[in-house]
């Protein structure tokens, strides 16, 4: 009876027998082939590839049911994620049931006001040493890469903000240790079996994640040392709050792989998304310079004289904020999550059998017209007005599962934007397109993003 009433979903086309919808999924990038079924089939559809089943939706009270309804029924798909476990162990973002609840609960201690201040502070700073950067390019006339000096600016904000680690660490470790781990992670998502064969690029990865962890094992360790040897010492970053917030709740034997997991999921929530949504933002910008200029005007209400803003003045700075809002429902950075049934369920009509995986599309949401006019356009004025943007936009989810870090990526975001925005002109090279990564995410551009900058008079 129950897989009757699902079989009253359509179908999405495509599909073949044996391998299913799997063949036209990898023609192009998935959420885009995705999103074009929705458009031509309806809010939701089935899918089918081999050894799962799918509902995919754009339809927003039934995404609403899924992560937040009924969210307690829903589970993360450690299917689509397994590429990741390996990297990001069982942190927050793999994890589920009591173990989600209990590490939500020490990561909202991380990421409270004092820690977003210090977010701040090193967003402001990396910033400046950017600028170096940046002015050896005006002088030379050779185009900057945006993306690559993005990845390398949020690495620096978040590894300093959890680890106090200076930036030329940063610069050394981090691109060396942790990004292959995360591009190899990228290809196994489609190509399982790289993570069996013995192959040279396994063995980098085993090497490099063996690497990372005993590197990161240290910093835990002589952190733990230090906290104990003085217990009243204030708190320097968001590793220091996370020792506290476990220390409070009793320490265990897994307590040191957990914090090890955390950060490295903060080192990947952190840090890609917030390099993408940036390079998406400067991109879409150089090509609305009307937008650019109100983005300078609002800027400049907040950063007056020298003198650094407080953390309430940041908060006000309302038009870089909604260019980075525009940006992600326009380039959508996490096209799509997927949540897995527990038990039978119901929405309306539609009984949901228990194992059932649902494919929440927010990308299709958030291009769909009906919900927002000229979905194609670049229009930031769509998140200053008075009318709550609700279950419309998702790039963060909402509901219990919302990203608990989420005001940290806006916050870095908003100050990186504004102050470049208030210090240079930035112009695209004609070769930069709207092009997005096929099967990377965070979502990416396909090609890098260039452009030649100039110190403003």
């Amino acid at each position: 009876m129950l897989r009757r009433m699902l079989d009253q979903v359509p179908h999405a086309p495509q599909k073949l027998p044996v391998v299913g919808h799997m063949a036209a999924l990898m023609a192009g990038a998935p959420w885009d082939v995705t999103e074009r079924w929705l458009r031509e089939r309806g809010p939701t559809v089935r899918l089918q590839i081999p050894g799962a089943s799918y509902l995919v939706t754009s339809d927003p009270e039934f995404i609403r049911h899924v992560i937040v309804g009924a969210a307690d029924n829903y589970v993360k798909d450690l299917r689509a994620m397994g590429a990741f476990l390996d990297i990001l162990g069982h942190g927050l973002l793999t994890s589920d049931g009591e173990l989600w609840k209990k590490q939500r609960a020490v990561l909202a201690r991380a990421f409270r006001i004092e820690a977003l201040r210090n977010v701040a502070e090193a967003s402001i700073r990396a910033v400046d040493r950017l600028a170096a950067v940046l002015d050896a390019h005006a002088r030379s006339g050779r185009p900057v890469d945006i993306g690559a000096q993005m990845r390398r600016l949020t690495l620096q904000v978040i590894a300093e903000a959890t680890l106090q680690m200076p930036p030329h660490q940063s610069d050394d470790v981090l691109p060396r240790l942790y990004e292959p781990l995360v591009e190899e992670a990228n290809k196994r998502v489609w190509l399982p079996f790289r993570g069996y064969l013995p192959t040279p690029s396994k063995f980098r990865y085993d090497r490099s994640l063996a690497q990372l962890d005993a590197f990161l094992l240290e910093k835990i360790r002589a952190r733990l040392q230090a906290r104990r040897a003085d217990p009243q010492a204030r708190p320097a970053d968001m590793l220091d709050m996370l020792l506290i917030s476990l220390e409070d709740r009793g320490w265990t034997d897994d307590s040191e792989r957990l914090v090890s997991d955390e950060l490295k999921t903060m080192l990947f929530a952190g840090h890609d998304t917030s390099s993408a949504m940036l390079t998406w933002t400067l991109h879409a910008l150089t090509q609305q310079p009307a937008e650019l200029e109100r983005l300078r005007a609002d800027a400049a209400s907040v950063w007056k004289g020298e003198g650094m803003p407080d953390y309430e003045q940041l908060k006000r700075l309302d038009f870089a904020g909604a260019c980075l809002k525009e940006a992600l429902r326009l380039y959508n950075i996490v096209p799509i999550v997927v949540r897995e049934a527990v038990v039978d369920d119901r929405f309306g009509e539609l009984v949901i059998p228990r194992g059932t995986k649902v494919m929440v599309h927010m990308q299709a949401l958030h291009k769909d017209p009906r919900h927002w006019p000229e979905p194609e356009a670049f229009r930031p004025d769509r998140f200053l007005g008075d009318e709550p943007v609700g279950h419309r936009w998702l790039p963060f989810i909402t509901g219990p599962r919302s990203c608990v870090g989420q005001h940290f990526s806006l916050l870095e975001a908003k100050i990186v934007l504004s102050r470049l925005a208030l210090r240079y002109e930035f112009s695209p090279v004609p070769e930069n397109s709207d092009a997005r990564h096929r099967f990377n995410v965070p979502v990416g551009p396909a090609a890098s993003i260039r452009m030649h900058v100039r110190p403003r008079a």
